[in-house]
C-alpha cells in the first residue's frame, strides 16, 4: 500500500471516529432533554408515541397528574440532594402502583428533567365505570396512601414543611380530528387543576377539623420516662401530645403543621401545655416534668402569667421541677431577646431545656443564648452510636460544652443496649428510649429494668 493511500484510509479512519464521536455527543444531548437520570423516568414529551400505542386497546386512556409541594422550599433549606431523594422515592412508589395495581401496559413519566410532577397514562377499558369505583380512581386514592404513608414516616417526619402532594385525575378520549399531542397537554392541565381544588377543598376540611379539635380541646398526654442511666432511676417524665386516635391528626406534627397554616400554632401550643399540666397532677412531689413549648409562645407576654395560673398552692411539683423544653428552635429570629425572655422564666423558678441538640446550626446558637439546664441530645445522634466513631467523638464534645456550662445532658431515642452502654461513656448523665419505656397514658414506677419497656 503507498503512502498516499495509507494517509487516505487513515484521515477515512479518523472521519468515520469525529463523525461517531458527534453522533453520540448528539445521542447524549437528546437524551439528557427527554430523561431524568434521577428517577430514571422519561419526559411526558418521550413517551407521546407509547401513549399513542395505549389506544389500541380502546378508545379511552386515563391520566394521573401527581404534584409535590412545597419542593422549592424543601430545596431551599435542606438542598438538591434531599429534593432528589423526594423525587426518587415517589418514582419508586409509582412503579410499585404499576406493579401492584395498574396495567403492566401504564406508562409512567416525569413532566420534565427534575421537575417535580408526575404523569400516569393506563389504559381503561370500554366498561370502566370510571368516577368513583373505576381503575383510574382506585389507583388515585391507592397512589395517595402510599405518598401518605411514605411522606409520613420517619424519613421525612423532622422536616418543616413537609412535602405535601396533589393528586389530579382526567380521561382522554380518541378523536380524529383532534391532534393527540394538543391532546394530551390539555388533558395534563385539566387534571393539574383537578388536583389543585381537590387539595383546597381538602386542606378546608382539615383546618375545619383541627378548629374542632381545639374547640373541644380532643388531645391528650402520653408520657415517656426519663431516667438516671447509672443508677436507672426515673427523675421525671416528658409529656407528648396526641390528637383523637386513628384520626390523620393522631401525630402532633400533622397538628402543628396544620395549625401553623390556619394561624393558630399559639393557641394549640397553649391548650397542649395547660392539658398537660392537668394530667401531671398524677405526678408526686420531686418528679421533674417536662414540658414542650414553641418559642413564640415563650415570648409571648402572657405567657408566663398564664402558665403560673396554672400551678395552684396545692400542686403536686414545684416550678423548679418544670423543665420548659424548647422545641423549633428554627422560628428563633432574635436569640438575645429569646435569651432574655428565658432568664425572666427561670428568675422565676422554672427550669429550660434545649431539645434535638447535634440536629442543625439552631440548637448550637440556642445553647449560647439560653444557657440551658438540661439538653436533649436529638435521637439521630444516638441512633446506632456504638458503630459510629464520628457520633462519639460529637456526643463527648456536647457532654464537655454541657459541663462548662452546668448543663445536664439527656440522650434520647435510646433503643438497644449498644446504644444505651455507649452514650453511658460518652458522658450522657440521663437518657430516654423505647429501651426503657414507650410514651404511655399511664405513669411507670419509678424504677426499672433496663429492657423491660412496655410496647
Amino acid at each position: 500500500m503507498s503512502r498516499k493511500e495509507e494517509l487516505r484510509k487513515s484521515s477515512s479512519t479518523g472521519g468515520r471516529r469525529q463523525s461517531d464521536a458527534q453522533l453520540r455527543t448528539e445521542f447524549l444531548r437528546l437524551k439528557g432533554s427527554v430523561y431524568d437520570p434521577n428517577t430514571d423516568l422519561q419526559t411526558s414529551a418521550a413517551v407521546i408515541e407509547a401513549v399513542r400505542a395505549l389506544f389500541t386497546r380502546g378508545r379511552t386512556v386515563g391520566l394521573l397528574h401527581l404534584e409535590i409541594d412545597p419542593l422549592t422550599r424543601v430545596e431551599a433549606v435542606y438542598g438538591w440532594q434531599v429534593l432528589d431523594r423526594i423525587l426518587k422515592s415517589v418514582a419508586g412508589e409509582l412503579r410499585w402502583l404499576r406493579q401492584n395495581l395498574l396495567p403492566p401496559e401504564t406508562v409512567i413519566s416525569q413532566y420534565g428533567i427534575y421537575a417535580d410532577r408526575f404523569l400516569l397514562f393506563l389504559p381503561l377499558a370500554r366498561t370502566d365505570p370510571g368516577a368513583d369505583t373505576g381503575l383510574l380512581s382506585r389507583a388515585s386514592r391507592s397512589l395517595h396512601e402510599q405518598l401518605t404513608r411514605i411522606f409520613g414516616g420517619n424519613d421525612f417526619r423532622g422536616m418543616s414543611p413537609r412535602p405535601a402532594f396533589s393528586i389530579g385525575s382526567t380521561t382522554i378520549v380518541e378523536h380524529p380530528f383532534y391532534r393527540l399531542e394538543r391532546q394530551l397537554y390539555r388533558a395534563i392541565d385539566e387534571a393539574r387543576l383537578t388536583g389543585v381544588r381537590e387539595e383546597t377543598q381538602e386542606r378546608g376540611r382539615q383546618h375545619a377539623e383541627l378548629k374542632r379539635i381545639i374547640r373541644d380541646k380532643r388531645i391528650e398526654i402520653l408520657f415517656q420516662p426519663v431516667l438516671h442511666l447509672e443508677s436507672e432511676r426515673i427523675i421525671g417524665y416528658e409529656a407528648f401530645t396526641r390528637g383523637p386516635r386513628d384520626s390523620m391528626f393522631e401525630m402532633p406534627s400533622m397538628l402543628f403543621e396544620c395549625s401553623r397554616e390556619m394561624g393558630m400554632e399559639g393557641e394549640l401550643d397553649l391548650l397542649c401545655q395547660r392539658t398537660a399540666l392537668k394530667q401531671a397532677r398524677r405526678l408526686a412531689a420531686g418528679d421533674v416534668l417536662f414540658l414542650n413549648a414553641l418559642p413564640a409562645s415563650l415570648l409571648d407576654p402572657g405567657y408566663r402569667e398564664g402558665l403560673l395560673a396554672e400551678l395552684p398552692e396545692d400542686y403536686p411539683i414545684a416550678r423548679k421541677d418544670i423543665v420548659l423544653e424548647i422545641a423549633d428552635k428554627s422560628s428563633i429570629v432574635d436569640y438575645d431577646a429569646f435569651g432574655s425572655e428565658v432568664t425572666d422564666l427561670r428568675a422565676r423558678g422554672f427550669r429550660v431545656s434545649i431539645d434535638d441538640v447535634g440536629k442543625g446550626t439552631s440548637s448550637l446558637e440556642s445553647l449560647s443564648a439560653v444557657h440551658p439546664d438540661f439538653i436533649k441530645i436529638d435521637g439521630s445522634l444516638v441512633r446506632n452510636i456504638q458503630n459510629n466513631l464520628i457520633k462519639q467523638e460529637l456526643l463527648r464534645s456536647l457532654c464537655r460544652v454541657a459541663r462548662q456550662m452546668e448543663a445536664a445532658v439527656i440522650a434520647v431515642g435510646i433503643e438497644t443496649l449498644e446504644e444505651l452502654a455507649t452514650v453511658k461513656l460518652c458522658g450522657a448523665d440521663y437518657g430516654q428510649g423505647f429501651l426503657f419505656f414507650r410514651p404511655s397514658r399511664e405513669i411507670p414506677a419509678r424504677r426499672m429494668e433496663t429492657g423491660q419497656a412496655d410496647a
